[in-house]
Formats: C-alpha cells, sequence, structure tokens
C-alpha cells in the first residue's frame, strides 16, 4: 500500500472514520463512518507526509463538538475520548 494512504488511513482512524477502496482512479477515496459505516466524504491521496495527520488533529475540536462527522455521533464520542497529539 501506498504510504501516503497508510497515513491517511491511520489519521482518519484516531476519530473513528475508515478509508473505503479508491473511488476514482486510486485517486480519492471514501471517508466512512467507523460506527454505521455511511459515507461522510472523500479525500485524495496527493497530501504531503505528514499533511493527513495534522489536518485531522486540527480538526479534533470540530469532532468532538459533533460538527465534523456522522449524524450517528461516533466521530463525536471519538473525538472527545481519544488523547490529543502534542503539536511541535
Amino acid at each position: 500500500m501506498n504510504p501516503i494512504v497508510e497515513e491517511i488511513r491511520q489519521a482518519y482512524a484516531a476519530v473513528g472514520i475508515t478509508l473505503d477502496q479508491p473511488a476514482a482512479y486510486g485517486t480519492y477515496y471514501r471517508l466512512l463512518c467507523a460506527g454505521c459505516g455511511r459515507m461522510i466524504g472523500n479525500v485524495g491521496d496527493r497530501l504531503l507526509p505528514g499533511m493527513a495527520a495534522e489536518l485531522v488533529e486540527r480538526q479534533r475540536d470540530l469532532y468532538a463538538a459533533g460538527l465534523l462527522g456522522c449524524a450517528c455521533g461516533h466521530q463525536k464520542a471519538r473525538g472527545a475520548s481519544a488523547p490529543k497529539a502534542s503539536r511541535s
């Protein structure tokens, strides 16, 4: 697997989101709620190393508040319970 795709997979897993199979020519992946399986967005694999983790970490408060993610509340619960990574 592409190292960037694995990094994206790990970053989103921290807030309860899984990556589905490629949606368009291996460039875009569907983001699925790990709680109910509902599609909640897309992400491209053209990010730079470290970028996916930084994006998700900076949005963690939005997931914890229920402003991002699935309506079932899975990301809200995961975002609130997951430890924050330290930012340098």
